[in-house]
């Protein structure tokens, strides 16, 4: 697998602690790792979750490390904000909208 080990590593996981976590064995694991035999897909869709990336980017289709596309938990997410938003106050809207913009440019900074 193509970033496997990247990830793993970034993670500062061992092949035998991501074996554990997948249930599976170190071989098999290893295996993936070093491109011998391919994890299925529900184990793709497993393992980019753990890592926080698409199985696009996991299989070195992409170089997005993030999945852009929006999940049903992303979008039942986003309509609560949304209903929680609506009915807020103008002025609660203002200090929502002051927390977000301080909150993007943290993470802008990071």
């Amino acid at each position: 697998m193509i970033r496997l080990f990247e990830l793993r590593t970034e993670k500062g996981l061992s092949q035998r602690e991501i074996s554990k976590i997948f249930n599976i064995s170190q071989g098999t694991y290893n295996n993936w790792e070093n491109g011998k035999t391919q994890p299925s897909i529900e184990q793709l869709i497993q393992l980019a979750e753990y890592f926080g990336t698409s199985v696009d980017y996991l299989i070195g289709k992409s170089n997005d490390y993030y999945d852009t596309a929006p999940t049903l938990e992303h979008d039942i997410k986003r309509n609560a904000l949304l209903r929680v938003y609506d009915g807020l106050s103008p002025e609660d809207k203002e200090n929502l909208y002051w927390l977000i913009s301080k909150l993007d440019n943290k993470n802008r900074s990071v």
